[in-house]
Protein backbone atom coordinates (compact mmCIF):
# COMPACT_ATOMS: atom_id res chain seq x y z
CA UNK A 1 0.00 0.00 0.00
CA UNK A 2 1.33 3.43 -0.89
CA UNK A 3 0.89 6.29 1.55
CA UNK A 4 1.59 9.92 0.71
CA UNK A 5 3.00 10.73 4.11
CA UNK A 6 6.43 11.80 5.28
CA UNK A 7 8.48 9.49 7.47
CA UNK A 8 10.32 10.43 10.62
CA UNK A 9 10.15 13.96 11.96
CA UNK A 10 8.85 16.15 9.13
CA UNK A 11 11.05 18.74 7.47
CA UNK A 12 10.19 22.37 7.99
CA UNK A 13 8.62 23.23 4.64
CA UNK A 14 6.32 26.02 5.82
CA UNK A 15 7.32 29.30 7.40
CA UNK A 16 8.07 28.73 11.08
CA UNK A 17 8.03 30.86 14.18
CA UNK A 18 9.63 30.41 17.56
CA UNK A 19 8.93 31.43 21.13
CA UNK A 20 11.06 31.24 24.23
CA UNK A 21 10.23 28.24 26.41
CA UNK A 22 9.99 30.40 29.53
CA UNK A 23 6.86 32.03 28.05
CA UNK A 24 4.92 28.75 27.73
CA UNK A 25 3.43 26.42 30.32
CA UNK A 26 4.21 22.70 30.04
CA UNK A 27 0.51 21.98 29.50
CA UNK A 28 0.59 24.00 26.27
CA UNK A 29 3.57 22.15 24.73
CA UNK A 30 3.23 19.49 22.03
CA UNK A 31 6.43 17.37 21.90
CA UNK A 32 7.85 15.38 18.99
CA UNK A 33 10.27 12.75 20.29
CA UNK A 34 12.13 10.28 18.08
CA UNK A 35 14.82 7.60 18.32
CA UNK A 36 16.46 6.17 15.19
CA UNK A 37 18.82 3.17 15.01
CA UNK A 38 20.33 2.64 11.55
CA UNK A 39 22.29 -0.58 12.08
CA UNK A 40 25.57 1.18 12.88
CA UNK A 41 25.47 0.14 16.53
CA UNK A 42 24.31 3.53 17.78
CA UNK A 43 21.00 5.34 18.27
CA UNK A 44 20.10 8.99 17.64
CA UNK A 45 17.50 10.65 19.85
CA UNK A 46 15.89 13.92 18.77
CA UNK A 47 13.17 16.23 20.04
CA UNK A 48 11.21 19.30 19.01
CA UNK A 49 8.70 21.15 21.19
CA UNK A 50 5.77 22.96 19.57
CA UNK A 51 3.03 25.31 20.75
CA UNK A 52 -0.48 24.96 19.36
CA UNK A 53 -0.73 21.22 18.73
CA UNK A 54 0.32 18.85 16.00
CA UNK A 55 -0.30 21.17 13.03
CA UNK A 56 1.50 24.16 14.51
CA UNK A 57 4.66 25.70 13.02
CA UNK A 58 5.54 27.53 16.23
CA UNK A 59 8.47 25.95 18.07
CA UNK A 60 10.02 26.38 21.50
CA UNK A 61 13.60 27.51 21.92
CA UNK A 62 14.85 26.44 25.35
CA UNK A 63 15.77 29.31 27.63
CA UNK A 64 16.72 29.83 31.27
CA UNK A 65 16.70 26.65 33.36
CA UNK A 66 14.54 24.74 30.84
CA UNK A 67 16.27 21.74 29.31
CA UNK A 68 15.65 18.41 27.60
CA UNK A 69 17.27 15.16 28.74
CA UNK A 70 17.08 11.62 27.42
CA UNK A 71 18.05 8.49 29.36
CA UNK A 72 18.80 5.00 28.05
CA UNK A 73 20.97 2.06 29.08
CA UNK A 74 21.80 3.62 32.45
CA UNK A 75 23.09 6.82 30.78
CA UNK A 76 21.49 10.27 30.82
CA UNK A 77 22.40 12.98 28.33
CA UNK A 78 21.38 16.59 28.07
CA UNK A 79 20.07 17.17 24.55
CA UNK A 80 21.85 19.89 22.59
CA UNK A 81 20.53 22.23 19.91
CA UNK A 82 21.08 21.02 16.36
CA UNK A 83 19.28 23.79 14.45
CA UNK A 84 15.71 23.91 13.12
CA UNK A 85 14.49 24.03 16.75
CA UNK A 86 15.66 20.44 17.13
CA UNK A 87 17.54 18.98 20.11
CA UNK A 88 19.60 15.81 19.85
CA UNK A 89 21.70 13.18 21.66
CA UNK A 90 23.46 10.01 20.54
CA UNK A 91 23.95 6.68 22.34
CA UNK A 92 26.45 3.89 21.53
CA UNK A 93 23.89 1.05 21.45
CA UNK A 94 20.82 0.01 19.47
CA UNK A 95 19.50 -3.25 20.96
CA UNK A 96 15.85 -4.19 20.61
CA UNK A 97 13.81 -3.34 23.69
CA UNK A 98 16.14 -0.57 24.86
CA UNK A 99 13.99 2.04 26.58
CA UNK A 100 14.56 5.75 25.96
CA UNK A 101 13.01 8.20 28.42
CA UNK A 102 12.67 11.87 27.43
CA UNK A 103 12.45 14.47 30.22
CA UNK A 104 11.49 18.13 29.87
CA UNK A 105 12.94 19.75 32.98
CA UNK A 106 11.88 23.22 34.10
CA UNK A 107 12.64 25.77 36.78
CA UNK A 108 10.51 26.62 39.78
CA UNK A 109 7.94 28.50 37.68
CA UNK A 110 6.32 25.35 36.23
CA UNK A 111 6.30 21.59 36.60
CA UNK A 112 8.17 19.61 33.98
CA UNK A 113 7.26 16.46 32.07
CA UNK A 114 9.76 13.85 33.17
CA UNK A 115 8.72 10.58 31.55
CA UNK A 116 7.89 10.11 27.89
CA UNK A 117 9.15 6.61 27.11
CA UNK A 118 9.64 4.49 23.99
CA UNK A 119 11.50 1.24 23.22
CA UNK A 120 13.45 0.29 20.11
CA UNK A 121 11.82 -2.36 17.90
CA UNK A 122 13.59 -5.48 16.64
CA UNK A 123 16.49 -4.84 14.24
CA UNK A 124 16.57 -6.45 10.80
CA UNK A 125 18.82 -6.98 7.79
CA UNK A 126 17.68 -5.57 4.43
CA UNK A 127 18.70 -6.95 1.02
CA UNK A 128 17.77 -6.16 -2.57
CA UNK A 129 16.87 -9.00 -4.95
CA UNK A 130 18.94 -7.30 -7.70
CA UNK A 131 21.26 -4.33 -8.02
CA UNK A 132 19.52 -2.81 -11.06
CA UNK A 133 16.09 -2.83 -12.67
CA UNK A 134 14.40 -1.32 -15.72
CA UNK A 135 11.49 0.99 -15.00
CA UNK A 136 9.83 -0.15 -18.22
CA UNK A 137 9.96 -3.91 -17.76
CA UNK A 138 11.06 -4.96 -14.27
CA UNK A 139 9.78 -4.90 -10.73
CA UNK A 140 12.02 -4.23 -7.73
CA UNK A 141 11.98 -6.75 -4.88
CA UNK A 142 13.56 -6.58 -1.46
CA UNK A 143 13.50 -8.78 1.61
CA UNK A 144 14.42 -8.50 5.26
CA UNK A 145 15.08 -10.80 8.18
CA UNK A 146 13.66 -11.41 10.65
CA UNK A 147 10.02 -10.42 9.98
CA UNK A 148 8.11 -9.21 13.03
CA UNK A 149 4.43 -8.72 12.15
CA UNK A 150 2.70 -5.36 11.88
CA UNK A 151 3.85 -3.01 9.11
CA UNK A 152 7.05 -1.66 7.66
CA UNK A 153 7.27 1.70 5.93
CA UNK A 154 9.43 2.35 2.87
CA UNK A 155 10.44 5.29 0.74
CA UNK A 156 12.31 5.72 -2.55
CA UNK A 157 14.46 8.69 -3.55
CA UNK A 158 16.62 9.30 -6.62
CA UNK A 159 17.55 11.97 -9.15
CA UNK A 160 15.63 10.35 -12.02
CA UNK A 161 12.46 9.19 -10.22
CA UNK A 162 9.59 10.64 -8.23
CA UNK A 163 9.89 10.24 -4.48
CA UNK A 164 7.48 7.54 -3.31
CA UNK A 165 6.37 6.46 0.15
CA UNK A 166 4.46 3.35 1.16
CA UNK A 167 3.91 0.55 3.65
CA UNK A 168 3.87 -3.22 3.54
CA UNK A 169 3.13 -6.07 5.98
CA UNK A 170 6.20 -6.94 8.06
CA UNK A 171 6.32 -10.47 6.63
CA UNK A 172 9.85 -10.59 5.20
CA UNK A 173 9.52 -9.49 1.55
CA UNK A 174 7.94 -6.91 -0.73
CA UNK A 175 7.90 -6.11 -4.44
CA UNK A 176 7.68 -2.58 -5.79
CA UNK A 177 5.55 -2.27 -8.90
CA UNK A 178 6.57 -0.19 -11.90
CA UNK A 179 4.15 2.53 -10.77
CA UNK A 180 6.21 2.85 -7.58
CA UNK A 181 9.40 3.63 -9.55
CA UNK A 182 8.33 6.36 -11.95
CA UNK A 183 10.60 8.43 -14.19
CA UNK A 184 10.82 12.05 -13.15
CA UNK A 185 10.48 13.37 -16.71
CA UNK A 186 10.11 12.16 -20.28
CA UNK A 187 13.88 12.14 -20.90
CA UNK A 188 14.91 8.57 -19.94
CA UNK A 189 17.81 8.48 -17.53
CA UNK A 190 19.53 6.05 -15.20
CA UNK A 191 20.30 6.91 -11.59
CA UNK A 192 21.01 5.44 -8.20
CA UNK A 193 17.85 5.01 -6.12
CA UNK A 194 17.94 4.79 -2.35
CA UNK A 195 15.42 2.50 -0.65
CA UNK A 196 14.84 3.21 3.05
CA UNK A 197 12.81 0.78 5.17
CA UNK A 198 11.63 1.47 8.73
CA UNK A 199 10.21 -0.61 11.55
CA UNK A 200 8.68 1.51 14.32
CA UNK A 201 7.34 1.44 17.87
CA UNK A 202 5.08 4.10 19.38
CA UNK A 203 5.75 5.19 22.94
CA UNK A 204 4.05 7.13 25.74
CA UNK A 205 3.76 10.87 26.33
CA UNK A 206 3.98 12.31 29.85
CA UNK A 207 0.53 13.40 31.06
CA UNK A 208 1.86 16.90 31.80
CA UNK A 209 1.78 17.46 28.03
CA UNK A 210 -1.98 17.90 27.96
CA UNK A 211 -1.86 18.77 24.23
CA UNK A 212 -0.62 15.22 23.50
CA UNK A 213 2.47 14.54 21.42
CA UNK A 214 4.44 12.04 19.34
CA UNK A 215 7.04 9.55 20.55
CA UNK A 216 8.41 6.93 18.16
CA UNK A 217 11.46 4.70 17.87
CA UNK A 218 12.67 3.29 14.55
CA UNK A 219 14.97 0.62 13.26
CA UNK A 220 15.95 1.99 9.86
CA UNK A 221 17.85 0.25 7.08
CA UNK A 222 18.77 1.43 3.58
CA UNK A 223 19.97 -0.12 0.32
CA UNK A 224 20.55 1.26 -3.18
CA UNK A 225 19.95 0.00 -6.71
CA UNK A 226 20.33 1.40 -10.22
CA UNK A 227 17.10 2.42 -11.91
CA UNK A 228 17.34 2.03 -15.70
CA UNK A 229 14.99 3.44 -18.37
Amino acid sequence: MKRRTLLLLPALFACTESVESTDVRTSGVYPEFQVVADGSGSSSASARLKVGGNDSNTFLDLRGSDLLEVSAGGETQRMTSGGDHRYAARFPFDAAGTEFVFSFRRGAEDDGALRSAVTLPEPFELEMASTEASRATEQVSFHWDPPAGGELHWDLTGDCIWTEVGSTPDDGSHTLNREDVRALDSDPKSCTVRLTVQRSHSGSIDAAFSEGGENKAYQLRAQSFTSLP
